[in-house]
């Protein structure tokens, strides 16, 4: 086997074993997940972001599509660090900057926010 054979032999390999690595670790992050007891805690909206979000492959840049948005809120509990979220828009459009209320979260998956009345 030449140098250029093997070199391209080790990248592929590498590849497959950081793509079975990444797997591996959203299976086992998706199984905490569902096994977490679902937790509540009172927080204060700190920040909403949303921006475009470049999900594209090169191919796919050439025919003009509408940009994909990523919708990301920061709340801030009472005691603790912030929690920063990646939710859906129509969730996005409900919370209001600078509201309190109650996040309902499962381990590290947002599962709601329900604002004080």
């Amino acid at each position: 086997m030449n140098k250029f054979g093997l070199l391209g032999f080790i990248v592929a390999a590498l590849i497959i074993v950081l793509a079975a690595r990444r797997f591996l670790e959203q299976r086992k992050q998706n199984e905490i997940n569902d096994s977490s007891v679902v937790t509540t805690s009172e927080v204060t909206v700190a920040e909403k972001k949303d921006y475009p979000y470049p999900n594209m492959r090169s191919r796919e840049r050439d025919v003009v599509f509408p940009e994909t948005f990523r919708y990301e809120v920061h709340f801030r509990p009472l005691s603790g660090k912030t929690i920063v979220v990646y939710i859906k828009e129509s969730e996005y459009k409900e919370i209001t900057l600078h509201s309190r209320g109650t996040l309902f979260m499962q381990g590290t998956r947002f599962i709601r926010y329900e604002p004080l009345r």
